[in-house]
């Protein structure tokens, strides 16, 4: 039982480590340049303008996440590897509908995408790494 939470701890931080870096990257390549995140109508002026190559950037670093996370739980526990996995996942996707009902204005085709891909990237991460 330890060492599951331990290895799904250890998978949640490398998927929010992974989505650190890929909102670090998009900041860099669209910068939100003085945007007051309280102001709901600018954040969403903000948002509406960005580039489609700008969620399929984000999203890439989301499904990574899981992926990662996945890989993650599975090395730190072999023996129940899927169950460590799969459970990492859907934290992160939890989290990730989280992060979408706090900013609503994300593209459709991103939220269901990735409500879609979360859980067998992580299921795919966990078995790769138990081969």
């Amino acid at each position: 039982m330890r060492k599951r939470v331990l290895s799904v701890m250890a998978g949640v931080v490398a998927g929010f480590i992974t989505v650190s870096i890929g909102d670090a990257i998009t900041q860099q390549l669209y910068p939100a340049n003085g945007l007051n995140y309280q102001d709901k109508e600018a954040l969403k002026n903000f948002i509406s303008k960005l580039p489609t190559i700008c969620f399929f950037i984000m999203l890439s670093f989301w499904c990574l996440s899981s992926f990662i996370g996945g890989f993650v739980a599975g090395k730190v526990n072999k023996e129940s590897w899927m169950r460590s996995s799969v459970l990492t996942g859907l934290i992160l996707l939890a989290a990730s509908v989280g992060n979408m009902v706090m900013i609503p204005y994300h593209p459709i085709w991103m939220m269901v995408s990735c409500i879609i891909l979360y859980i067998p990237l992580a299921y795919l991460g966990g078995k790769l790494t138990n081969k």
